[in-house]
């Protein structure tokens, strides 16, 4: 077996083809090196941590559930990241450094992955965390099946988990993923105790079931309205990056699901609360100058946000169609609607994604091309202006959680654009319960959303299935372990997605995570998520 080392900096060598092991490990995870940038007020992030305190989380769109693997949206990872701890923790800087993990081999071809674990690791209830806990923490998402559908793609084809002595646990793949190691640094595949593997999924799903080593603990559920979290006292196993080795600083993290952005935003900006995912695009075009509060400037490092399309609705399934929709959108337009940080996309990969390529060329307007290709498919304009054919309307549903109802005049001018050519947009949100059962029976037209994931892989998970080529190409990314060769890769996977209109991307949105300057977070992941054992607030 080829074996691929960290060295003593946490970067990663080879006992042997040093470049090419370099290349496997560090491809799943390279981003654009940064921390949130400030606004008008200026961070100060050499100051003392401060013991103590409350952080006050805003999460959208939040359920009841606690469960990280189900709960995949950014803003809603954010909370959970203190729950779990992951095998190896993603930096930044696209490099892997150890945290649950002590070290880490990978075979040449990206099949075999073997960890070998801490031994001073406990669970929150007292369970011990070695590889058999490892084993069923991943076993249980196995089982899950569909319910678990995007920690199962990560996963990939898992042939077997094997545990040749209590701290050691070995992945074997049926299926090279060069992107196994980027999976399991994520909170989706955050490592549960056994109580909780042994869990039925719908248990999971409710309350407080979901125990992990992480630094902190869930300690109330309120529902709808939200969760507490609470410092876990005895926490030693920070990742290797903290600077907090022990237990995290704050007493707990109070997490309030408030559905409406202008209120969640005069939280914020009164001091009521410290944190906050999604804002309207007034309050972060505001926020991006205020001297009191902090708001991310860079896009997440995944793709672009945008309307995906369901090629399996009449209309849709006719790439004229798809083509004529993507050429009458006119972003510039759309940008002006949105927040003045926000950013036209240049690909189907937002420009923080480490395999980005500028693909410019293939996002235009041209309303008058537009109209000949919808002319061309057979759809006539009727009396109120909607095109139709065979009886059936050119009318399409666009749906998306709760989460996204920030982005609603951004929707509001492209409904507008569709209009003039003949085409109609419905669209509103749906409770998470109801966009799921929608996606999975496929009752939709559009889906809105963007993928958070600095890897090349990250477009898969919504456009695997839809094109052979396309597919094709993915296979080739999971075992290409050459960097190099898998940003060509990722290249032709965006120029598929756009060239069939699979994807209309509108812009690279620029996730507002916004706090205020008395919140600091030292310590982010390789998917921005703040790691929040090193977090502290400043005391009031």
């Amino acid at each position: 077996m080829k074996r691929h080392l960290r060295d003593a900096t946490g970067r990663v060598r080879s006992s042997r083809g040093a470049s090419a092991a370099l290349a496997l490990l560090t491809s799943a995870g390279l981003v654009l090196s940064g921390c949130a940038a400030a606004g008008g007020g200026v961070r100060d992030v050499s100051s003392t941590p401060v013991r103590g305190g409350v952080l006050k989380y805003r999460a959208a769109g939040g359920g009841k559930s606690l469960d990280p693997a189900t709960t995949t949206g950014y803003g809603l990872a954010v909370p959970l990241r203190g729950l779990v701890d992951s095998l190896v923790f993603n930096n930044p800087d696209g490099t892997f450094a150890p945290w649950l993990a002590t070290k880490w081999e990978v075979n040449a071809n990206a099949t075999r992955y073997a960890f070998t674990l801490r031994q001073d690791v406990t669970f929150s209830n007292g369970e011990e965390f070695d590889a058999a806990a490892v084993r069923k923490s991943y076993q249980a998402l196995r089982d899950g099946g569909a319910k678990y559908a995007v920690a199962n793609q990560w996963i990939g084809a898992l042939a077997q988990i094997t545990t040749p002595d209590p701290y050691t646990v070995v992945f074997d793949l049926a299926k090279p993923n060069s992107s196994f190691l980027q999976a399991v640094s994520s909170t989706v595949l955050g490592v549960v105790a056994p109580a909780t593997a042994a869990l039925p999924f719908e248990k999971r799903q409710e309350g407080l079931g979901i125990i992990g080593s992480g630094p902190f603990v869930a300690d109330e559920s309120r529902g709808e309205e939200g969760y507490t979290l609470v410092r876990r006292d005895d926490y030693a196993w920070a990742p290797e990056p903290a600077a907090n080795r022990g237990a995290p600083y704050l007493d707990r993290i109070e997490v309030h699901n408030i559905q409406d952005n202008s209120i969640a935003a005069a939280e914020l900006r009164s001091g009521g609360l410290d944190l906050l995912h999604n804002t309207e695009p007034a309050d972060k075009t505001e926020f991006s100058t205020s001297r009191e509060i902090t708001i991310r400037r860079e896009p997440l490092p995944g793709s672009a946000l945008g309307f995906a399309a369901n090629t399996e609705v009449p209309g849709l399934d006719d790439v004229r169609v798809r083509r004529a929709l993507a050429l009458a959108v006119d972003r510039g337009a759309v940008l002006k609607r949105a927040s003045a940080i926000d950013i036209a996309p240049k690909g189907a990969y937002t420009a923080s994604n480490p395999y980005f390529t500028d693909q410019s060329d293939k996002i235009r307007t041209d309303v008058a091309a537009a109209e000949r290709l919808l002319d061309e498919a057979g759809w006539r304009r009727d009396a109120d202006g909607v095109r139709a054919k065979a009886g059936a309307r050119l009318s399409f549903e666009l749906v998306y959680s709760p989460s996204t109802v920030s982005h609603e005049p951004n929707i509001a001018v492209v409904q507008s654009q569709w209009r003039a050519i003949g085409v109609e947009l419905k669209f509103g949100s749906l409770t998470q319960a109801e966009l799921n059962q929608r996606l999975q029976s496929g009752n939709y037209a559009f889906s809105w959303g963007s993928g958070t994931r600095p890897d090349a892989d990250v477009l898969r998970s919504t456009y695997a299935g839809l094109d052979e080529e396309l597919d094709e190409v993915f296979d080739q990314i999971l075992a290409e372990p050459d960097i190099a060769a898998r940003k060509a890769l990722a290249g032709r996977a965006s120029e598929i997605v756009l060239d069939e209109a699979y994807y209309i991307p509108l812009y690279d949105f620029i996730q507002p995570l916004a706090h205020r300057n008395s919140t600091h977070l030292p310590l982010l992941e390789a998917t921005h998520i703040p790691w929040l054992g090193d977090a502290w607030t400043d005391q009031r």
